[in-house]
């Protein structure tokens, strides 16, 4: 009998080679002629259908903006399937994530942008941002630096906030952010970080085995909060406790909702 976790595999491998060509198609007409639209909704189309294919249900409270920048807390991969069923985002993710195996090809041609986290780099790593920016496209990055098991906030870093007060941004005094708060509903009541990706001797593999050959799962929650304006707060580290704030407040107030 072929193992749940088997089938969940091959169907989203199947998935995957049916949309490729589709989105390759995409990728060139958003390289060449700044249409997003084939883009948008294979990304959409396959994260969401990746999450019904595990058996993980999404529940959205409030509505994503057209901010500039998005932010939220870091628990589990199944993060960035969430956020792209939702959202039109190009995520900025630490450079040792493009060697990974298979994830490494997916966060490439999901049109990720790699960041170096040493501090020489911070200059190149603005002007990056704002290239992306200038063209109209909404970021996503989580500011706490690493995931954790989804009972707490770390401290945000600021410094990728340091591209909200940019000439982009200061010109026209425009430009916001808005903070989102992830939380996850574990289907094992004595596991209640079964979802996360955190301990240092776990490997991503290993934990999307785990995930997978689950057959009862549970759900992820996004609560969306209000946007921030740049213009409101004198410098990136004010922005950035600002949303450390916003996102910790979802968190604590996630006993009453879930």
């Amino acid at each position: 009998m072929i193992s749940i976790a088997i089938l969940r595999v091959s169907i989203v491998v199947v998935l995957t080679l049916v949309l490729m060509p589709i989105y390759l198609i995409g990728l060139f007409l958003d390289y060449f002629f700044g249409l997003r639209i084939v883009v948008l909704l294979i990304k959409k189309l396959w994260s969401r259908a990746v999450m019904k294919i595990i058996g993980v249900k999404r529940e959205l409270i409030g509505l994503g903006s057209g901010a500039n920048i998005f932010v939220s807390n870091h628990i589990s991969w199944l993060d960035i399937l969430a956020i792209n069923s939702t959202l039109d985002v190009v995520f900025i993710a630490k450079n040792e994530v493009r060697s990974w195996p298979g994830l490494g090809l997916l966060a490439v041609l999901g049109q990720t942008i790699f960041i170096e986290r040493k501090s020489l780099n911070a200059l190149s790593q603005k002007r990056t941002l704002e290239e992306c920016l200038k063209k109209g496209q909404s970021v996503f990055f989580f500011p706490e630096g690493t995931s954790t098991d989804g009972s707490n906030v770390k401290q945000f870093k600021s410094s990728l906030f340091e591209v909200c007060y940019g000439e982009l941004f200061k010109k026209k005094n425009w430009g916001s952010v808005q903070p989102i708060t992830i939380i996850y509903k574990s289907p094992i009541a004595d596991d209640p970080s079964f979802y996360s990706f955190w301990r240092e001797e776990d490997t991503i593999f290993a934990n999307i085995k785990k995930i997978i050959k689950r057959a009862g799962q549970g759900r992820v929650q996004l609560v969306f909060h209000r946007p921030l304006q740049f213009s409101k707060y004198s410098n990136r580290k004010h922005l950035s406790y600002a949303c450390f704030k916003n996102v910790k407040s979802g968190l604590a107030n996630s006993e009453n909702s879930f």
